[in-house]
């Protein structure tokens, strides 16, 4: 493999695969912002949910450093002089009468205590913290504040009061549900935003990309409207200038390829080395077609009708020679040289260029354009099949990749032997070409050029199959509608 060529798996990296599912691009952007904004949502949420629980916090302790400083003082006197009754009523009253408090703890020094909802192991939670005189917020999974009680400088006794997390629960659902909302607002319209943003983003690129199918289809006519000022743009103002050198190198390629072998033209486009260039021996089959007696045409002619009519013969031989395989080599002046096996191999090369050759001399008849002598234009047909030396001949700034060696030379001979209209080849080349032909002999002739006389003769077709076939090529020569003309063709096989 050579390294212009692409593996398999280049192909596989350079081809979507069109099984997968589609997944448009503002699809995923809309998907991508959306998460987003869903995440950010969930992020400043938790943020805000614990800056307000803070600022509640410190409002709680706020309000519990007073009311349990108020219930501590209340609780001195009654507690001192020994009133049960007293101490009960006013935690009893103290409970019911603020809200959000859902236990009291009261205990003396005696160890003797008060207790209203109190749950859980608060006792040994005070005992073994250190109170000071002033309300503590106690490190519990309920919210407990604390203090001791003072008299004279001394200790008392102990108030623990437990308040309720039902108001911070109910405004940690109210924001959470305000946030949600927010949030699921923010979502829809900015998903709705990047949709239709992304949409307008991704069109160029679906154009771009219709545009690719356009050119990788071989119209390279197709251009992208250049609109706005960005990367988009610059985009599309490359693709331009690559569609139009990709339609100048094409025009290029069909110029060139008119006048060099279209195989070397290929090969220099396509950027390849291809074998075929290489210089070797190679069997090949080589045709001539001459005009009949062209020197007396071009002196009573005028210069652009002898181009007009060669150029109308040419045209039909050039198409009757593709159609067999065969590759014109080149003109000169009122002839024209064809190869067949190269640069294209063709096992039955020898079989197919008889055809060619008698598909021409029929459709000179066909064409029977009348000169000024009133002669009609006529070519006469040589072939010679043999191996011959390909390779690129001339100068170093002037190359001709061709064909050379005795057999084109007899191939040239062979067309000055026969009558117009006539197709001349050696026997052993009518042997090379196969069945389906008759060989009239015309004897032994010496050839100029050749040490030794050639059994030389004239060539014709016997199998109806063949026929049809040759009518076919020359009503595609000809531009005409096959079923019929082909069968017109047959009368003159």
């Amino acid at each position: 493999m050579s390294d212009q060529q692409a593996s398999p798996m280049d192909n596989d990296m350079i081809v979507a695969d069109h099984d997968a599912p589609r997944f448009p691009i503002r699809l995923r952007w809309t998907i991508f912002v959306g998460l987003t904004v869903a995440a950010s949502v969930f992020l400043l949420t938790s943020i805000v949910l614990d800056m307000e629980r803070d600022a509640w916090l410190k409002s709680q302790e706020m309000q519990a450093e007073i009311q349990v400083q108020r219930l501590g003082d209340e609780l001195k006197i009654p507690m001192l002089a020994g009133s049960t009754a007293e101490v009960d009523f006013i935690i009893q009253n103290f409970s019911k009468s603020i809200p959000n408090v859902t236990a009291v703890y009261f205990q003396d020094q005696t160890g003797k205590k008060w207790s209203i909802g109190a749950t859980g192991n608060i006792k040994d939670i005070i005992a073994h913290t250190t109170l000071p005189d002033t309300t503590l917020h106690l490190s519990t999974q309920e919210l407990w504040f604390a203090k001791k009680v003072m008299y004279s400088g001394s200790d008392v006794a102990v108030v623990a009061v437990q308040y309720s997390e039902d108001a911070w629960e109910s405004l940690a659902i109210a924001l959470m549900q305000r946030m949600f909302f927010a949030a699921l607002f923010v979502i829809v319209v900015a998903s709705v935003l990047v949709y239709w943003l992304a949409g307008r983003m991704s069109k160029p690129l679906e154009e771009m990309a219709e545009a690719a199918q356009f050119v990788a289809d071989g119209h390279y006519d197709h251009r992208l409207n250049i609109r706005g000022n960005d990367e988009f743009t610059d985009a599309a103002t490359q693709f331009n200038l690559m569609v139009s050198e990709l339609q100048h190198k094409k025009e290029m390629r069909e110029v060139l390829g008119r006048y060099l072998n279209p195989e070397l033209v290929s090969d220099v486009f396509d950027g390849q080395r291809s074998s075929a260039l290489v210089n070797r021996k190679q069997e090949v089959t080589i045709l001539f077609a001459d005009m009949v007696n062209f020197t007396s045409f071009s002196e009573s002619t005028k210069t652009e009708e002898v181009v007009e009519v060669l150029n109308q013969y040419f045209e039909v031989f050039h198409s009757i020679i593709t159609y067999y395989g065969g590759h014109v080599d080149k003109y000169i002046g009122d002839a024209v040289m064809a190869v067949f096996n190269h640069p294209k191999e063709d096992e039955q090369h020898a079989h197919n260029a008889v055809l060619a050759g008698i598909a021409m001399t029929i459709a000179c008849k066909k064409l029977a354009i009348q000169r000024q002598d009133g002669e009609v234009v006529s070519f006469r047909v040589g072939l010679n099949c043999g191996d011959v030396i390909v390779g690129n001949i001339g100068a170093a700034e002037r190359l001709e990749y061709t064909v050379i060696g005795d057999a084109v030379n007899v191939a040239s001979r062979m067309g000055g032997l026969g009558k117009p209209n006539e197709v001349v080849l050696p026997r052993v080349s009518f042997i090379a070409a196969g069945k389906g032909f008759i060989f009239e002999d015309m004897g032994e002739i010496e050839v100029k050029g050749v040490s030794h006389p050639l059994q030389c003769g004239t060539v014709s077709i016997d199998d109806e199959t063949l026929k049809d076939d040759i009518g076919l090529a020359i009503a595609r020569a000809f531009d005409m509608t096959l079923p019929t003309s082909a069968r017109e063709m047959m009368g003159d096989i």
